[in-house]
């Protein structure tokens, strides 16, 4: 089991101490989201995504950095490929790329765009994601689709990373189906499900990828949130781990303990080597 945290920090001084405890403690991913404020208390301090990661590629060494998840109704694929391949060096080849096609109305508001029926939502994330596949790799063929059309790209200079990891967000089977097709991972989250309504829903989730994958082996990811509580005790973060563990995922993401959840916290990260 890998394991990463997500920060999502109301200051640059939060920002780059969660990016020392993360690698001090061994975590193998340092992430932040991709929102441009907080979908329920507009109070709360939302910083750029992509710029904090830049912020952490340039003052870290070690551990791998990305987005969880960049938020496509905010972005263009071609200038989030361009993104990402400076991220990539920034970093020295530490980036990696959660792509996700956005739920909160306030996403749509801030970017002026209309809210998308569940089809379009679908046919606009698999076609944002294979944009931004055949950019990263170097095909900078003009592109006429429906939703995203370019010409004259250029990816000058390439990726460090031979390969930079593509992680996408996906609960819906047609949405499983962009992830089997361009993905080196997949993340999935409880968002409003019960804890054991999204348990039972992600073996189904597993299963129906596993079967789209016909044999080829990608990264699977739980973003902990909601109803997944990792800090309530040191022997739930363990029960958490092998719960999924035992359904097929091998990377835990954990968001920063709240200031009581900090003592379990602090247990957990001194000895997180022994849940891997």
């Amino acid at each position: 089991m890998r394991f990463g945290l997500k920060v999502n920090p109301a200051t640059w001084h939060d920002a780059s101490s969660w990016a020392g405890v993360a690698e001090q403690a061994g975590f193998d991913g340092l992430w932040t989201g991709d929102n441009l404020r907080n979908p329920r208390d507009a109070a709360i301090p939302v910083h750029d995504g992509p710029t904090v990661i830049a912020g952490w590629a340039a003052t870290t060494q070690r551990i791998r950095v990305g987005l969880l998840i960049a938020n496509m109704v905010f972005r263009q694929p071609t200038v989030l490929a361009k993104q990402a391949t400076t991220l990539d060096h920034i970093s020295g080849g530490r980036f990696e790329l959660g792509i996700g096609s956005g739920v909160w109305p306030t996403d749509h508001g801030m970017a002026g765009t209309p809210v998308w029926t569940a089809r379009e939502r679908t046919d606009r994330l698999a076609e944002f994601v294979a944009i931004v596949d055949r950019l990263l790799s170097g095909d900078v063929a003009d592109h006429d689709g429906p939703y995203y059309p370019y010409s004259l790209a250029a990816m000058s200079p390439g990726t460090v990373q031979e390969r930079l990891p593509l992680i996408i967000a996906a609960n819906a089977p047609r949405a499983l189906a962009v992830v089997a097709a361009h993905g080196d991972g997949w993340v999935t989250f409880p968002g409003a499900a019960a804890e054991e309504e999204f348990y039972a829903k992600s073996i189904e989730r597993v299963q129906a990828l596993d079967a789209a994958l016909d044999g080829r082996k990608i990264r699977r990811l739980l973003l902990a949130y909601g109803p997944i509580d990792p800090w309530g005790s040191v022997d739930g973060f363990a029960r958490l781990v092998e719960r999924y563990r035992d359904i097929g995922f091998d990377e835990l993401v954990v968001y920063t303990p709240k200031e009581h959840e900090r003592a379990v916290f602090d247990q957990v990260i001194n000895r997180l080597d022994d849940y891997r």
